[in-house]
Formats: structure tokens, C-alpha cells, sequence
């Protein structure tokens, strides 16, 4: 969850306004700022490639871009939201939301209103194609390889390392021909020492651990609750065994660096556990091959961080509760559903902030819930 102040979580139980301000940059410089909107929301999704998107409602016609510098054109153009709590002393507090690039508008130019399309910074990288053939040698690691390349695809942009294993693991050697997807190469990078890379809401670049619900050592973030002073409005449960795994198995080979194969293999083995390998459930396992993996202790860290990721989608919640833009994905929350079961300790999977009162419900879809200390 990003920083707030101590009354941040206090207020969200009683009563609160919502406080939302919307700029537009063009060139690294504001063009419009706090815009008029009438409605909008910011869609969060660990599962998607650009993690971060917006939909916004624009009222007057007028603003329907005629110019290729306009404030809502498409040539890129981007759009910064951030999104908080008005206390009741009418003070305001507020969190980014994301910075996002226009990718499209439309609507009636006679009476409004106009909706406009944007997608976070991911876009940019997911656009970009290798000028030349380009090699990871002379990049020590994962982290080292995108702190430089990432800032000269999309000039300005920062990156943060906040894993266990990207500049911890050597980087292989592995060459991507000209006119290649860079964000494909970005991504596989970050798969190869079993971390996730994505844009957040401050708009900086992170690569970080892919997140297991299974690890009690991270605290939730924020406790999710029935009753008079509760967040929660309802709590719907679902068991899916579509893309679960009890077994994983990576394996490597890099002839560039001379590095003979290797394989790592991790295995739900506790029989206490309703999805070990070779119970009911039965054997199913997931391959993950690369060449960036070229060691049994980088392949066997690799499956221990894939099997967290494919044996989660099993158990997942839908909860509507009242907004919390400071939330993310990747966050651990604890459920307590009062009589109804048991708490548990599930993580954050995808969710919608709406930008108006009239926006919606805020929707949070978490994976593989955990039974927590009640």
C-alpha cells in the first residue's frame, strides 16, 4: 500500500468525501491542470502486461482534440491522477494514481460528453522495437540491465530494484535481433530471477518479488472487516482449478556462455496441503524454460517463485468495500468475513478506483487465500 498518514484507515470506517485531481502533461510540462471530468476510473491489474489504466469522461465537446498538440490528443500526451480522502475538517489527502498516456477519444462533437482512453507507461516500452541487435553482456545482473535500458527507451523514466534476486544474480548472455519487442525482453529479464516488472502509481518503472500468499512474514497492509466500523459491503468466494499447478520445472542452457543444462523442480509436498503434487488433485505441472537461466541456484529460486504465482489462482475473493486508492496490487490484506468463516490473509490481485461518487462500487479481486489468526 502506498504511504498515508495514521488517519488514512481511520476515515475510510466513518464518513469521508473523495478528493480526486486530474492534470494533463504534454512534454513533461502541465497543460491543463485539475480538469473537469464527470466520471472515471483506474482499473489496476497484476495479470495484465500495462498494469495501470484509465477511463475518463470528459463533459464538453469542445475539448475534443483538433490540434496534434491539444490537451486530449493522442500524439503523446499524458494524463496524472491522483486520488484521495477529504476528512471531515475539510482537509484533503491524496495518492497517485497513475500517470497514463492518451491512446484514444471519441465521442459526440456536438454534445458530449467525450471518453477518453489511457494506458499506463508499460505502453511505451510495449511499443518500442530494438534499433539494433542487443545483448545483455556487460550488464551484471537483471537490475543493471534495466536501470539502463528502460530510461533510454522512455527518456526520464526511473527504475527501482526492490527484489531479492535482480542484482544479486549474475545475467546470462542472450542477444535480441533488431526490430524485436523490447517489453518482451524487459519481462523475460525479469521471469529469470523470478520477479515481476511493471509501472506504478508514482509512474516509477519496479522490479519486485512476485508476491506469495503463503509468506507470513509480510504484515497485510489493511484488514478488510465486517460490522459497524467495517470496510467490507460483500464477500464472494470461488475454487477454480483452471492454470493451478502443484509442480513446476525450470530448466536452462546458454551455449553463449558455455553453461552446460540445468533443471530445478519445486513441488507442493505437504500432504496437509489440498493441492500436493500426486494427491487428489493429482500431477500437474508447469514448464518454464530460458536461456538467461544458467545455474541450480538461480533455476531452483525461479520455480520456488513461479510455484507461489500458479498455485494461487485456486482460491480467489471478490470483495466490495468502500474505496482505498492507496491500495495496490501485490498487496496482502486480511478478510475477516465476521460469522460467515473464518479470517484469512489473501493478496491483492486487481481492482477499480472509481473517480467520482457516482463511479461505482471499488471491487477487489485477491488470489489464494490463507486462514489468518482470528
Amino acid at each position: 500500500m502506498q504511504p498515508v498518514s495514521s488517519k488514512w484507515l481511520p476515515a475510510l470506517t466513518t464518513d469521508h468525501g473523495l478528493a480526486v485531481k486530474v492534470n494533463v502533461l504534454y512534454n513533461g510540462a502541465i497543460v491543463a491542470e485539475d480538469i473537469a471530468f464527470t466520471d472515471g476510473s483506474v482499473k489496476v491489474d497484476r495479470g495484465s502486461d500495462v498494469r495501470r489504466s484509465l477511463s475518463l469522461s470528459i463533459p464538453s465537446p469542445s475539448d475534443f482534440p483538433v490540434n496534434p498538440t491539444d490537451k486530449f490528443a493522442v500524439y503523446g500526451q499524458r494524463i496524472y491522477v491522483e486520488v484521495g480522502v477529504q476528512y471531515l475538517d475539510g482537509t484533503v489527502e491524496r495518492v497517485p494514481a497513475g500517470t497514463f498516456v492518451i491512446t484514444s477519444v471519441s465521442g459526440n462533437i456536438h454534445t458530449g460528453p467525450l471518453s477518453v482512453q489511457a494506458t499506463g507507461l508499460e505502453i511505451l516500452l510495449k511499443r518500442a522495437l530494438w534499433d539494433s541487435a542487443t545483448s545483455t553482456t556487460g550488464y551484471t545482473n537483471a537490475a543493471a540491465f534495466l536501470a539502463f535500458h528502460i530510461p533510454n527507451t522512455i527518456p526520464g523514466a526511473s527504475f527501482v530494484n526492490a527484489s531479492t534476486n535482480g542484482a544479486t544474480t549474475a545475467l546470462a548472455t542472450k542477444t535480441w535481433d533488431a526490430n524485436t519487442d523490447k517489453w518482451a525482453a524487459f519481462r523475460e529479464v525479469a521471469d529469470s530471477v523470478g520477479c515481476e516488472l511493471f509501472c506504478d502509481a508514482a509512474g516509477t518503472f519496479r522490479l519486485v518479488d512476485i508476491p506469495d500468499p503463503l509468506n507470513v512474514a509480510v504484515a497485510p497492509v489493511w484488514t478488510i472487516g465486517t460490522g459497524d466500523y467495517g470496510v467490507m459491503v460483500s464477500a464472494n468466494m470461488e475454487l477454480n482449478s483452471d492454470g493451478v499447478y502443484n509442480r513446476v520445472i525450470v530448466t536452462g542452457e546458454n551455449s553463449a556462455d558455455f553453461s552446460p543444462p540445468v533443471r530445478a523442480t519445486a513441488t507442493i509436498t505437504n500432504t496437509a496441503d489440498p493441492l500436493y503434487y500426486g494427491g487428489p488433485f493429482g500431477k500437474v505441472t508447469k514448464s518454464y524454460s530460458s536461456n538467461l537461466i544458467t545455474n541450480d541456484t538461480q533455476a531452483q529460486k525461479t520455480a520456488n517463485a513461479l510455484l507461489a504465482k500458479y498455485r494461487a489462482p485456486n482460491r480467489t475473493v471478490t470483495l466490495e468495500t468502500v474505496p482505498n486508492p492507496a491500495l495496490d496490487a501485490g498487496d496482502r490484506i486480511r478478510v475477516n468475513y465476521g460469522d460467515a468463516a473464518l479470517p484469512e490473509i489473501h493478496v491483492v490481485h486487481s481492482f477499480d478506483i472509481p473517480l467520482s461518487v457516482s463511479g461505482g462500487g471499488f471491487t477487489i479481486n485477491t488470489v489464494s487465500g490463507k486462514a489468518a489468526d482470528s
